[in-house]
């Protein structure tokens, strides 16, 4: 049976600041339609490779390829980069950091489809815009509110429907609900899931928190020290890790009935 379609992978990752190796030597690939996790604590390299993905940061070495092209290099000029934002999108933590405090939802939504969408008219540009709207359960006065005057989880689901604008093939989600509260966070997950049943999207989610993982994907690797030392399923990862780096991330996970110890000496 062959193996199927890669919408994005990366082979022979690595990045140098200086003396500093962040990634080193990193190997995977995400099927049409799929999802996978990188997980590590801070400093393990998994930030630097979504950055590395979208552009943001140039490899010291090593292939990226995204819907079957190679984008290990900068783009070259305009039509190039629009053409990489139409095939992979990326979703921050902080989704306010990343919309203008000065337009409203629908304006931020239809200034990506300016962009990616040009055979649109203003018509038909006005109506896929409530179609988003919908699709990310932002109602009519959301819609027309701006940033300001929404809720983080509300910010969220305006950062998400921007990056759908784009129409892409991959979605990069980068602790995007590790800011919210815990309950605005499991309403933000279950649309994501939602969304990639809608639209067929693919997702790679940067996260250290292994129950988002568990939830959003079914692949999964894991980054030490700008290295891959575990991967696989994600529930066989996640329940039977082998590595001692894997065992250790989980058993940090807290669990019915812990309780935090005070420190000696502690008041």
């Amino acid at each position: 049976m062959s193996e199927p379609l890669a919408i994005l992978g990366v082979v022979g990752l690595r990045k140098e600041f200086g003396p500093l190796v962040a990634v080193d030597d990193v190997d995977f690939a995400i099927p049409v339609g799929g999802s996978l996790a990188i997980v590590g604590e801070s400093g393990s390299g998994k930030t630097t490779v979504a950055r590395m993905i979208v552009g943001l940061e140039r490899p010291t070495a090593g292939a990226i390829i995204a819907c079957g092209r190679d984008r290990s290099t900068p783009a070259r000029g305009a039509a190039e980069r629009r053409r990489r934002g139409g095939e992979v999108q990326i979703v921050f933590q902080d989704p306010y950091s990343s919309l203008d405090p000065r337009q409203a939802v629908t304006a931020a939504i239809d200034e990506v489809l300016r962009l990616h969408a040009a055979d649109l008219d203003a018509d038909a540009r006005r109506a896929r815009v409530g179609e988003l709207g919908g699709l990310v359960g932002l109602d009519e006065r959301q819609m027309r509110a701006r940033p300001g005057a929404l809720s983080g989880g509300q910010r969220q689901r305006v950062a998400i429907a921007r990056a759908l604008a784009a129409t892409p093939r991959v979605i990069v989600l980068d602790e995007s609900v590790a800011a919210l509260d815990v309950s605005i966070q499991a309403q933000v997950l279950n649309l994501l899931a939602d969304v990639r049943v809608a639209t067929g999207v693919s997702f790679l989610l940067i996260s250290h928190d292994l129950a988002v993982v568990r939830q959003l994907t079914e692949q999964v690797i894991v980054m030490q020290r700008g290295r891959i030392v575990e991967r696989g399923a994600t529930a066989a990862v996640l329940d039977d890790p082998q590595e001692p780096y894997t065992q250790l991330l989980r058993a940090s996970v807290p669990t019915a009935g812990w309780k935090p110890r005070r420190r000696a000496g502690a008041r």
